[in-house]
């Protein structure tokens, strides 16, 4: 009953940044800016605007005060998601819970694009060497919003990939928010324990799938660098660090490599969050760069948090969970996240009545962060928002469609936990005795009216 679709045939992973980027431009998803943008507002209000229309990936090629060129919005589409690991879309979920546990070490490479260039730690400057992109209005300054934090367990050996956020201060100095119960904060918290800096890199312009190893929700002793390689079904490319014993990406496009200082912490933010609110000043740890290795025409990668490239990573891997949770109880179609990442909309195609309320128990209790969970039936798109309220408004009974969970910890951080108390689901699927009342009607030959034929370009688009 719960068998996962059809294998696909075999596709090739994108397996570096740059890749991706070919890739969009091949579609014709990716736009190259060519005039002059300021990296302080005008570069993410660009991209805010793009991302609520075309949403396609931007390419800015002339940014004020900078030799480097950015890239933004590149993995915003879960076609692209797929693609970069060479799965077919309808088989994303079922196929990254699977790989997940046949893990592949990298391989180590004699030489690396990333390494075209070093900067020593006596000639870098972080306010200089990267792109001083401010996002918001009440920002602490210029942050790097798409580094990924590469580190090993000061014991195991073991490496953790997270994102990151990081204030740019200037010289060989940033602040990085991390803690508890994040992997890399208890990575950190064991290396101050015993009065040791950690040593740390962080990836800029990463590969793909390592970008979504940093994303994901994978256990505490698995090895995020052996997952990205079970991801894209090849062993991710690593080469030494220069200053720091670590192993990062051969193919990212920039590393910056340091120690996250022991016992030392100071004032960071405010921040524009993924929550579309700010972060105010909080004490975070101090990461001190000790070299600068990039690509000689590198490529700075930016990720406005909460925009849809930063919601497509997140969601994907805590739909994954969700996938992984209530497959065992129905067979789940597919797991969407519209409009945010505290909740989920769950299409599954059910044999009994019971597996709906099943499988809402199963998603809320799947992650913490899962406070809404919608359950719709295999005809509804759970990525459409659209789709999912019509489903609520004819499907959706309020007298015995309903699961609330009062009290159950949800969002964790300490300023707006209280808001986040509780959960809550709604069965949107149709009762199976009353199936043939349900079904949805059809329009044949709508999939081939070209409108530009009909309405002209002005109305039917291009």
């Amino acid at each position: 009953m719960n068998a996962p679709p059809p294998a696909s045939p075999s596709i090739m992973a994108l397996t570096s940044f740059r890749a991706l980027l070919d890739w969009l431009e091949a579609r014709g998803e990716l736009a190259r800016v060519a005039r002059p943008v300021d990296p302080a507002f005008e570069l993410t209000a660009v991209l805010r605007k793009t991302q609520k229309g075309p949403n396609v990936g931007l390419l800015f090629e002339n940014v004020t005060g900078s030799p480097m060129r950015v890239a933004t919005n590149a993995m915003s589409r879960r076609a692209t998601l797929a693609a970069a690991l060479g799965i077919a879309p309808e088989r994303l979920l079922a196929d990254l819970a699977t790989r997940e546990h046949k893990a592949l070490a990298p391989e180590t490479v004699a030489a690396a694009p990333v390494h075209e260039v070093v900067i020593g730690a006596d000639a870098l400057d972080v306010a200089r060497d990267v792109p001083q992109v401010v996002h918001s209005a009440r920002d602490a300054g210029a942050y790097i919003s798409a580094g990924i934090f590469l580190a090993r367990h000061p014991e195991t050996g073991t490496y953790n990939a997270s994102w990151n956020r990081t204030q740019i201060v200037g010289g060989s100095r940033m602040r990085v928010r991390m803690m508890p119960p994040q992997h890399l904060g208890q990575y950190q918290a064991a290396a101050e324990a015993a009065d040791k800096p950690l040593p740390a890199a962080i990836v800029i312009g990463a590969p793909p799938a390592l970008m979504l190893a940093a994303a994901s929700k994978i256990p505490y002793e698995s090895d995020e660098l052996a997952v990205a390689g079970a991801w894209q079904g090849a062993p991710l490319r690593v080469v030494p660090a220069k200053t720091v014993p670590l192993l990062v990406p051969a193919d990212a496009e920039m590393v910056i490599e340091g120690e996250i200082a022991p016992k030392l912490r100071e004032d960071e933010g405010p921040f524009g969050e993924f929550m579309d609110a700010y972060v105010e000043v909080g004490r975070n740890h101090v990461f001190r760069a000790t070299a600068i290795t990039r690509r000689r025409d590198a490529i700075y990668h930016v990720i406005l948090a909460g925009g849809t490239e930063d919601l497509a990573l997140l969601s994907l891997m805590l739909q994954t969970e969700i996938w992984k949770a209530v497959t065992p109880h129905a067979r789940v179609v597919d797991v969407g996240c519209p409009g945010q990442i505290l909740g989920c909309v769950v299409a599954i195609d059910k044999t009994d009545d019971a597996q709906a309320r099943a499988a809402m128990r199963a998603a809320v209790a799947a992650h913490r962060w899962m406070k809404f969970v919608v359950v719709v039936d295999a005809d509804v798109d759970p990525h459409d928002a659209e789709d999912v309220l019509w489903a609520i408004h004819t499907r959706f009974s309020p007298d015995s469609g309903v699961l609330r969970l009062e009290g159950v910890a949800g969002f964790p951080r300490a300023d707006v936990a209280g808001l986040h108390k509780g959960k809550l689901a709604l069965d949107a699927t149709a009762p199976l005795a009353m199936k043939d009342k349900f079904k949805r009607r059809k329009f044949p030959g709508i999939e081939n009216i070209d409108l530009a034929a009909y309405l002209g370009t002005r109305f039917g688009g291009a």
